[in-house]
């Protein structure tokens, strides 16, 4: 099943860039990184909760 999930997070970008700085993450934008730590948690999330709960694990993945 795709599941398609599109929504808009406001976060204050000053935050975003000390975190990155400290974490010595260059190669990306501040959106990129927030976008990509975002689809990365909650992939990671759902994945935890179902082989917690006795599902597979890596049963989620992006595909666009």
């Amino acid at each position: 099943m795709k599941v398609k999930i599109e929504f808009t997070v406001d976060v204050d970008p000053n935050v975003i860039q000390t975190y990155m700085d400290d974490l010595c993450e260059s190669d990306k934008t501040k959106r990129e990184f927030v976008k990509s730590w975002i689809q990365n948690s909650g992939i990671s999330d759902l994945e935890e909760s179902l082989g917690n709960n006795g599902f597979g694990y890596n049963t989620v993945e992006v595909v666009a």
